[in-house]
């Protein structure tokens, strides 16, 4: 997507876009978040790092479907062991198994169908060196607070939060 395009495409009072992501193979809002500062002087309104930072979502490789299963699917496993939803758990089957079972989540593979991507973050910082991406997941498993993942230059961090992840802490980590 060129910076035109993300222009022309943005309803900028609300600071989003809707954006076809082909790795996810669906539209998904994209919240644009940029300085007040930077509002006030249109060219620079969108830098070409900014442009590049929505490119990271929207072309993000297939390869970093492994690493995004499996942090779901360590997320779901963690959130079935630590939150009691209230299931019915037959005789031989542990809380966590049945919560499991409830939402459909056996593998990897599934963690990610049911997770939900439901907008990605794009923040326009002089300050961070590097380019940020979070994806927000609203899975059934934690409805209440989410799911987040990190891209950093177009990879995908091994990390999970909530959604009030800092995002200074990748800032000094070397690649």
């Amino acid at each position: 997507m060129t910076r035109e395009e993300i222009l022309i495409n943005s309803v900028w009072e609300r600071g989003k876009m809707m954006a076809y992501s082909p790795f996810f193979n669906k539209e998904i809002e994209v919240k644009l978040i940029v300085s007040t500062y930077a509002l006030k002087y249109i060219e620079t309104i969108i830098s070409e790092k900014f442009v590049q930072t929505v490119n990271d979502l929207l072309t993000l490789p297939e390869t970093e479907r492994p690493l995004m299963q499996s942090l779901l699917y360590r997320h779901c496993l963690e959130c079935c062991k630590d939150i009691s939803y209230g299931i019915d758990v037959p005789d031989g089957e542990t809380e966590q198994e049945a919560n499991l079972r409830e939402f459909g989540v056996s593998n990897e593979t599934d963690a990610l169908e049911k997770a939900n991507p439901t907008h990605a973050i794009v923040e326009e910082d002089d300050f961070f060196g590097n380019r940020y991406v979070r994806i927000i997941f609203e899975p059934e498993w934690e409805s209440e607070h989410g799911c987040e993942l990190i891209l950093r230059n177009g990879k995908l961090l091994d990390h999970i939060g909530d959604g009030n992840t800092s995002l200074i802490q990748f800032e000094e980590v070397e690649e």
